[in-house]
């Protein structure tokens, strides 16, 4: 092994940050694979040198064990805060085709530093995600179908 892994870990540790606003992940699957796990940078530049140390820690690793898994490492920066959704809904006059009242819906997207992002009047809204988890494809397919 021409580098010493130890060392690659050392200069990843040095690189890190608590709190960084960087991290570097496999592309296909999002795991942070050793000698990343629980790693943030504080810059894109760090981020970027610290994935080029895993490349060569991981190949260095691959010359005793062939068999470790390989992964496309990619820079990602952390998410703010996420977007805040306000939805309304007024009754209006007359019903649908289904039999159900009609109604007039506004929807405002938010976020950090800023007013308004966008808002919607009667524009048709589909929910792919609640809790965090992605919605099952029936429950996506009944919202298109309700036509809301």
């Amino acid at each position: 092994m021409t580098c010493s892994l130890d060392a690659i870990r050392g200069e990843i540790a040095d690189l890190a940050a608590d709190g960084g606003d960087f991290y570097v992940a496999c592309a296909d699957t999002d795991e942070c694979p050793a000698p990343l796990t629980g790693r943030e940078f504080p810059t894109e530049a760090a981020a970027n040198e610290a994935a080029d140390l895993a490349r060569t820690y991981r190949e260095a690793l691959r010359e005793t064990d062939p068999q470790l898994p390989e992964h496309r490492l990619s820079v990602y920066e952390r998410p703010g805060d996420a977007p805040t959704l306000v939805s309304t809904r007024e009754r209006t006059e007359g019903r649908r085709a289904n039999g159900l009242p009609q109604s007039s819906r506004s929807v405002t997207l938010s976020g950090d530093c800023e007013s308004e992002w966008l808002r919607m009047d009667n524009a048709p809204l589909v929910h792919v995600r609640s809790d965090g988890e992605p919605l099952p494809d029936d429950a996506v397919e009944r919202q298109l179908d309700s036509k809301l």
